[in-house]
């Protein structure tokens, strides 16, 4: 009924404007309308996303399509105006937005379908359940974290693949034909707006027409860094399960710490290149730690940048381990209710060192939204979605400094050479491995949306470009009913991957900034180590990243980062170097190590 009569409200406040107002005021009511709708569709969806039944399902459909019916409506009306005449450029900005349509442009019916499907895909995901492999009568092992514990533990070779094969059967199967509708719907969407394809709507925030040779170009700067790192992991997984892992060739997908492949953090302390415990992670447990406390520790990280303490309702309502009494969603996500009071953090943490990762890394959105609360609806949000990431991914780099770790009791010992390489190792597990990958699936989706790829090639194709760019492949043959790639959060959400690639670079460049804004690393002193940098207490870094965040959506990114970034031409575009160079050592030892076994670099395709 509160729906109906915002609909109302504003068509009848269209009317009057029309006949009264011939500038922007006009956006005054309907920002109004539109916020209240926004915090009640993100109430809906919270209220799935935590406790995924049909009902709550039918709720968030509901109120997706009433506020995609309430924005393809403003854009008709606002289309009427003529608004070249208006001066402000903000303003400008801001009727921009509400004109562009999204998803929202296809018919009502298409739409609510489009929503379902990925609501149905992510629920299959969330919701899988396999049999233990020890107890096979044992059949409720979900992701999280019973399949995570799997990976990331001590687990024979056959169990490992028996969980690999089993969790792929649970998914993949019953995703793909879903996920082949979900094409054809987002690639008429992508039509409708006047794009000939999904693959080339998704590109629409980046202004450069060359971007895809650039960030293939960036992929192949990086890949040196990366090869190093497979051959050394591939090295020691032969030691560990011997000819089960071939000398030159590629990795079993199902040995690599993680279902996916997409970061290797699993196996990171059984490969350590020191295996001496100089981190301390599990202190936190023998401290009884909660994640709540691991919270305040990354609370009190930012508060140390004079950025702004979590509010109330942030401790109240978020939810940091997984709920035992529902199914939900677990991958990590921050939430603006748009009421500018109630913002939150959905994930399923432990108390360990993903866990201290993850709740820097996701307080930095929460951060991003309080900066920019002061603007209108339509221009609270990042520049560019990649913003988010690539803060968090900064905060993440700086929470992990060695002298930070030590000064909250995480790391043990003095600061040496061998713990910079361990801990530059682990970091690389997660950071320079998720290069390759999202590339492998950038370059995928990409082509599924694009045509190029039929949908009867696309778990053959999926494999082939893993190949390529990871040097992974599966330890069973694959088929196409298999649909491993459903498999893969960001595929079946609908994420952006252009986004995911371009923060993994972008926050290396926001780390450096924050950094030479501390004098905490300069360019030109051959001493200063991007690595070792420690900004916590740096009153100046924190006023420079809040500047930037407040701008929300005002201006275009390469403005943001142009006013952000101060050296050479790393501007408005993306540049690999700060990530080589925080990951130099490393590459100097994984290079010397490599050789020193006679370990062949690269792999045989």
């Amino acid at each position: 009924m509160l729906v109906s009569s915002i609909l109302v409200i504003f068509l009848l406040n269209f009317v009057q404007c029309k006949k009264l107002l011939l500038t922007g005021d006009v956006l005054t009511s309907l920002n109004v309308q539109l916020q209240e709708l926004m915090h009640l569709q993100k109430l809906a969806t919270w209220d799935y996303e935590t406790n995924l039944t049909d009902f709550n399902l039918a709720k968030k459909l509901e109120m997706d399509v009433n506020l995609a019916s309430f924005q393809k409506q403003a854009s008709y009306n606002l289309s009427k105006y003529k608004w070249k005449s208006e001066r402000d450029g903000v303003l400008q900005r801001e009727r921009l937005f509400y004109l562009r349509l999204e998803e929202e442009i296809l018919p009502p019916k298409k739409y609510k379908r489009l929503k379902e499907i990925m609501s149905k895909m992510i629920h299959i995901y969330s919701t899988a359940k396999i049999c233990d492999y020890s107890y096979p009568t044992k059949c409720d092992l979900a992701l999280l974290p019973d399949i995570e514990n799997i990976f990331a533990g001590n687990s024979s070779e056959d169990e490992l693949r028996y969980t690999w094969i089993e969790r792929r059967k649970a998914v993949g199967p019953k995703v793909r034909d879903l996920f082949q509708e979900y094409v054809q719907l987002v690639n008429e969407a992508a039509q409708k707006n006047g794009y000939d394809d999904a693959s080339e709507y998704y590109l629409r925030e980046h202004t450069d027409p060359d971007i895809k040779k650039k960030l293939k170009h960036y992929n192949r700067r990086l890949r040196s860094l990366y090869e190093q790192l497979h051959a050394y992991v591939r090295f020691k997984l032969r030691k560990k399960y011997g000819n089960s892992t071939s000398e030159i060739g590629s990795i079993p997908a199902h040995l690599l710490g993680d279902l996916t492949a997409q970061k290797w953090s699993g196996i990171a302390q059984v490969t350590l290149p020191y295996p001496e415990p100089y981190e301390n992670f599990d202190n936190l447990k023998q401290q009884n730690y909660t994640v709540t406390d691991i919270a305040r520790l990354a609370e009190d990280f930012y508060k140390s940048l004079n950025l702004s303490k979590m509010p109330n309702s942030f401790w109240r309502k978020s939810v940091f381990q997984k709920l035992t009494d529902t199914n939900m969603t677990c991958n990590p996500s921050a939430w603006d209710f748009y009421d500018g009071q109630n913002f939150r953090l959905k994930t399923c943490l432990k108390t360990d060192r993903e866990g201290y990762e993850t709740l820097h890394h996701w307080m930095g959105h929460i951060q991003y939204f309080l900066q920019y609360q002061g603007l209108d609806i339509k221009l609270r949000n990042a520049a560019t979605d990649a913003l988010f990431d690539s803060v968090g991914g900064a905060f993440s780099l700086a929470a992990f400094s060695l002298k930070h770790l030590k000064r909250v009791g995480l790391y043990r010992g003095e600061i040496s050479t061998k713990a910079d390489i361990n801990n530059l190792y682990t970091l690389a597990m997660s950071k320079i491995v998720s290069v390759p990958a999202t590339y492998a699936i950038l370059k995928w989706k990409d082509k599924i949306l694009s045509g190029e790829v039929k949908s009867e090639d696309y778990n053959s194709e999926w494999w082939k470009l893993v190949l390529k760019y990871q040097g992974v492949q599966p330890p069973v043959p694959r088929f196409e009913d298999d649909f491993d790639p459903g498999n893969i959060f960001e595929i079946i959400s609908g994420e952006s991957i252009w986004k995911k690639f371009t923060s993994l670079i972008l926050q290396f460049q926001i780390f450096r900034q924050l950094c030479e804004t501390d004098r905490e690393f300069q360019i030109f002193d051959k001493a200063s180590q991007l690595h070792t940098c420690d900004i916590y207490q740096s009153v100046k870094a924190g006023a420079a990243l809040r500047t930037m965040m407040a701008y929300g959506k005002k201006k275009p990114w390469g403005y943001v980062m142009k006013h952000f970034l101060s050296y050479g031409r790393l501007f408005d575009e993306l540049n690999p170097v700060p990530m080589l160079e925080y990951f130099q050592p490393l590459y100097e030892w994984l290079e010397k190590e490599n050789q020193k076994n006679g370990v062949f670099v690269g792999w045989i395709l």
